[in-house]
């Protein structure tokens, strides 16, 4: 049974940044999903969730007046960084309601192959996705089924052809952050999809460098701080997580080149 599923896993892949009797804020590892996929793949962090809020006695999946919990936000499954969860319907309806407004702020920390031609500037531009390859592409103007999308950045170094840079998302689009640095020729390291391939391999000559990326197939992208009003209390939140280890590594790696 599905429900039995919900309870039988034994050790969540999260963090617990935050928690009330409203909503539970998650560290999610890279290479995680957030919800099962297509393939059917069902170890996902909702389910962990719910696994770990039914261990508390929170949730009750036998009980049909029992709230599902939900998550309010999304991430790629190999970024990591904040999801949020929400415990109860009330929650849900006000987390779903500010981020269809924009009241969410997010910021992003990433690696990127370039040096950014202003030290803070802000992209803007048309998303359109592709539902059946689940990949996006860029527009300079507005196509049929497109949407408007801003991307802030802010450069915090700059090292040996690559760069760290603080990502503002004010608009949250399906692979944003990715596809839209990619389009400005500044792709996120070893991201699969829009990272360019193997061609940017090439011009590494860093052994240490090199087999670092050679060896990581998830994007060098991760979803530090989140801030927001409570749904129900209104107190205005912020949330920072730390960097992720390979994020802290390639860190080390740039700087001491």
């Amino acid at each position: 049974m599905q429900s039995q599923k919900k309870v039988n896993i034994k050790e969540h892949h999260f963090k617990v940044v935050y928690e009330d009797e409203n909503i539970i804020l998650c560290n999610k590892r890279p290479g995680v999903l957030v919800h099962e996929d297509d393939d059917g793949k069902d170890n996902t962090l909702i389910m962990h969730i719910k696994a770990y809020l039914y261990q508390k006695g929170e949730y009750d999946p036998e009980n049909e007046q029992s709230f599902a919990p939900a998550l309010c936000n999304r991430i790629d499954r190999n970024t990591g960084g904040i999801v949020i969860g929400a415990k109860n319907a009330e929650a849900l309806r006000v987390m779903n309601e500010k981020i269809k407004n924009d009241e969410i702020s997010k910021f992003y920390y990433c690696v990127v192959h370039g040096k950014m031609p202003k030290k803070a500037d802000a992209l803007t531009g048309f998303l359109l996705k592709d539902s059946d390859k689940n990949q996006v592409k860029i527009f300079d103007k507005q196509v049929k089924g497109s949407k408007n999308i801003i991307t802030k950045y802010k450069v915090i170094s700059e090292r040996n052809g690559m760069s760290l840079l603080e990502i503002e998302l004010v608009t949250g689009r399906t692979h944003q952050i990715r596809v839209h640095l990619s389009a400005h020729g500044f792709p996120v390291l070893c991201d699969p999809i829009y990272g360019r391939g193997a061609s940017r391999l090439g011009s590494v000559r860093n052994p240490e460098l090199l087999d670092f990326l050679k060896a990581h197939d998830g994007q060098m992208l991760h979803a530090e701080v989140l801030e927001f009003a409570h749904p129900i209390t209104g107190e205005h939140m912020r949330f920072k997580t730390r960097l992720p280890d390979d994020m802290l590594e390639l860190k080390c790696i740039l700087e001491d080149m």
